[in-house]
């Protein structure tokens, strides 16, 4: 399948809010034919050795600005991830014959729950007490993501794994790490010898 795509510095992944300046000529057509349409296109985290043969669509979900020389400011939420099977270069912008992979379904709560207990602590440990019921309510890994600053190195991992299971688990370790460090500022253990 085709998709347009707009290569960044970044990872996008289902649920992921990135705002966005659109400057370029190419990126302010796109960007308006996804609005008109109500369609997507696809960002695709690039660095100096090309593009990452992974990616994820996303949706204009807001504009925020418009200027007067057609410049804007949005904001765009990722919805499904693909693989890049192929790519060409077609009036100044990356197509890429694309394969979706299948939509994430969520764990047993058996299996998700413990992830987002860890997940719900960190929420706490760094004072984000109002809107919890809003974090209950969620039911996969990407989800677990919004209050991250993570490298596009460690997402495009998470990105690249067909199971979330695997994501669980690696997130299990993430979070067990960024605990322990909380509990070290907060305990008297970092000034024992």
């Amino acid at each position: 399948m085709k998709l347009k795509l707009f290569p960044l510095g970044i990872v996008a992944y289902p649920s992921k809010y990135i705002p966005l300046h659109i400057f370029e000529e190419r990126y302010k057509n796109l960007i308006n034919e996804c609005i008109d349409k109500k369609s997507e296109f696809g960002i695709v985290y690039q660095d100096s050795s090309g593009l990452a043969k992974t990616g994820c669509t996303v949706v204009v979900k807001e504009i925020l600005n418009r200027y007067s020389d057609g410049r804007m400011d949005i904001v765009s939420e990722g919805k499904n991830i693909f693989r890049l099977d192929d790519q060409s270069i077609k009036n100044k912008l990356t197509i890429g014959e694309v394969s979706y992979l299948p939509n994430i379904k969520p764990l047993s709560k058996g299996k998700f729950e413990p992830l987002k207990e860890k997940y719900l602590q960190l929420l706490i440990m760094i004072g984000l007490k109002e809107d919890i019921s809003r974090h209950l309510e969620k039911t996969k890994t990407f989800e677990l993501l919004e209050m991250m600053q993570l490298s596009p190195e460690f997402e495009l991992e998470l990105i690249s794994l067909n199971s979330e299971l695997q994501r669980v688990e690696i997130l299990h370790t993430f979070f067990d790490s960024l605990l322990k460090q909380f509990n070290l500022f907060n305990s008297d253990e970092r000034f024992s010898t």
